[in-house]
């Protein structure tokens, strides 16, 4: 038989053996549940009930934040492009945005998604016009146009990449782009190369459809062309400003210098602010020439005269767009 008082004498001569038991009884009777429960969480997916699960284009703010893996700038950012795209169409599009966010937040979110589109038929990007692109939210407006007007100076879209490395295209639009959009073969294509363009009287529409030229770009030309009365030499573009070398050497072979549109500044009639609002001329130099132009009233002032009134610097460029008459 066991005797009880025995054990109870070796018990107490080792206490350490005592406390040791008691410690191990103590954490497995705390610890073992917490253990079983995180290993159901991290093994069992989380489905939320249907009552607790927001619509993805109502959900506010603040519920937002509330999900996993949401801060604010992820939240401003959520919003921002929901308000741009007017809405989610399908909840697949949270993968475009945030490929890491979205598979933490997408349990949250209701299936059923009610687009104002829900059909969207596919349509040619070598022939669908900007407005039909904003009206079925493909893209915003400013992307729209962009879009359309790339295509224009490369005739058509033959990959998918001329489409990727567009600048301005968001995440969504390119991948609603590639969802509801092919690249089928356009009516109006014409692989002849572009006609030569006289750029003393070409409009910002035509130096547009020239390669290397935007629609920026076409409109400085224009505006400093009006500065410049005329363009002497296709090499007078390199100063335009915002034309970078690669462009201009693009678009370089298809110009040519026409006659002047206009007729050169007459320095017996021109005032001081006309001068000066030429490039070449400051208004140092401007007040210069009025001065001594004075002194010959309406007497014609030969070209050997006021030749010699301007600098050596700038006597070859400056000399086609003045006139002693």
């Amino acid at each position: 038989m066991l005797d009880i008082s025995s054990l109870r004498r070796r018990l107490h001569a080792w206490p350490s053996l005592w406390g040791g038991i008691a410690w191990m009884a103590f954490v497995g009777a705390t610890m073992l549940p917490r253990l079983i429960s995180s290993y159901r969480t991290s093994s069992t997916p989380f489905i939320c009930p249907d009552t607790l699960l927001f619509k993805i284009n109502e959900i506010d703010s603040l519920s937002l934040l509330s999900l996993p893996g949401m801060t604010p700038y992820k939240v401003r950012g959520f919003l921002e492009l929901r308000e741009l795209m007017g809405g989610f169409w399908e909840i697949e599009e949270l993968e475009v945005w945030d490929s890491l966010t979205w598979l933490s937040i997408a349990p949250y979110f209701r299936k059923d998604i009610k687009s104002p589109h829900s059909i969207v038929p596919s349509f040619n990007l070598n022939e669908i016009d900007s407005s039909t692109l904003v009206l079925y939210q493909i893209c915003r407006p400013v992307s729209a146009r962009r879009l359309v007007r790339y295509r224009k100076k490369i005739g058509r879209f033959s990959q998918w990449n001329q489409i990727d490395s567009l600048y301005g295209l968001n995440r969504l639009e390119r991948y609603r782009l590639r969802r509801y959009g092919v690249l089928g073969p356009s009516r109006s294509y014409n692989q002849k190369s572009p006609k030569l363009l006289d750029i003393n009287a070409a409009s910002a529409e035509e130096l547009e459809r020239l390669p290397g030229i935007g629609f920026r770009t076409a409109e400085r030309i224009v505006k400093y062309r009006s500065k410049l009365r005329y363009f002497v030499r296709v090499e007078q573009l390199r100063e335009v400003w915002g034309l970078q070398e690669e462009n201009y050497n693009k678009a370089r072979p298809y110009l040519y210098v026409g006659p002047p549109q206009e007729s050169p500044l007459s320095l017996r009639k021109a005032s001081v602010e006309e001068l000066a609002s030429h490039p070449y001329i400051s208004w140092r130099l401007a007040r210069f020439l009025y001065q001594k132009s004075q002194s010959w009233k309406d007497m014609p002032i030969p070209s050997e005269i006021w030749q010699n009134w301007l600098p050596d610097s700038l006597r070859e460029r400056l000399s086609p767009y003045l006139s002693g008459e």
